[in-house]
């Protein structure tokens, strides 16, 4: 099924209605859900927990009974149509995660310090939800993301 990639890891979802938390604990805030099938690359494992990378760069929590390791190659669509309008979805994703974080914990002259992380944590919340949610509309896997940002910036898609 996946040929083995040297040195990466990944674990794909095998349990509807996985939940991605925020830290390794049940009680812990749920970020999103992935559905079957979704692969995300593995960082670590924490107990019953493996430590998965996000869109965002934020290491997020997903429960090892839910899913199982595999290995896989990022390979980007053969369509550049399909590339591009990935692309595009994600950068939308991106904007609507920046103007709610930015709608309920505004940044303004004289912000501390303490209310910028918390638009900045929010709006990574947001980010690996929304940016999921793309990947998933178009039948493709998060750890595409950053060959595809690469490809979209090297070729200077616009929008």
């Amino acid at each position: 099924m996946f040929l083995p990639l040297i040195g990466q890891k990944y674990v794909q979802v095998m349990k509807t209605g996985t939940d991605i938390r925020f830290s390794p604990s049940s009680s812990s805030n749920i970020i999103t859900q992935a559905k079957i099938g979704n692969i995300f690359e593995l960082s670590a494992e924490k107990g019953d927990w493996y430590e998965i990378v996000m869109t965002s760069g934020e290491y997020r929590y997903i429960k090892k009974s839910d899913c199982h390791k595999v290995n896989y190659i990022i390979e980007l669509p053969k369509s550049e149509q399909i590339c591009r309008a990935v692309f595009k979805a994600l950068l939308d994703a991106e904007d609507k995660a920046t103007a709610e974080a930015d709608k309920r914990y505004p940044v303004i002259i004289g912000s501390t310090e303490k209310d910028i992380h918390k638009n900045l944590d929010f709006q990574s919340i947001l980010d690996d939800k929304y940016k999921l949610e793309v990947f998933n509309r178009f039948n493709l896997q998060p750890p595409l993301y950053g060959k595809l940002t690469l490809e979209g910036a090297q070729k200077k898609w616009k929008f």
